[in-house]
């Protein structure tokens, strides 16, 4: 399983929706279950799942998917 695809499974466990209803250009209010509450906990979920620290700027950009994954791409 590639970055990607581990991040769109993470976020799905998270906002309790399949997979398939994530893609790269997904953001925060895409899907309704997906509040700033939640995103903390997608961002704290990431970290710990890939052994990363995001800095406060960086969670602030990360607006998408694809913002998620080159994130992380960057630190691992």
């Amino acid at each position: 399983m590639n970055i990607q695809e581990n991040v769109v499974n993470l976020i799905a466990r998270v906002l309790e929706v399949t997979p398939e209803k994530i893609n790269e250009d997904t953001a925060i209010g895409d899907i309704p279950s997906w509040d700033s509450l939640r995103h903390v906990t997608i961002i704290i979920e990431l970290e710990k799942h890939f052994k990363v620290n995001f800095e406060p700027e960086i969670i602030m950009n990360m607006e998408d998917v694809s913002d998620i994954v080159a994130a992380i791409e960057e630190r691992i």
